[in-house]
């Protein structure tokens, strides 16, 4: 899938990324459950990438 963005766009994109990041790193580290982690870790590499992408 491609996606098409303003400069703008992609700034917003990248910050909204990056303050979720922020976020859901937190959320690991509280996160108890073996089960839950890895899907979320999943999730952290996949933003990672994306706001490499962004960059």
């Amino acid at each position: 899938m491609d996606l098409e963005l303003t400069d703008e766009g992609r700034v917003i994109l990248k910050s909204a990324l990056e303050s979720y990041l922020g976020k859901l790193r937190e959320e690991i580290v509280k996160t108890e459950k073996v089960d839950f982690k890895a899907p979320l870790k999943r999730e952290e590499e996949v933003i990672k990438e994306t706001i490499t992408k962004l960059s």
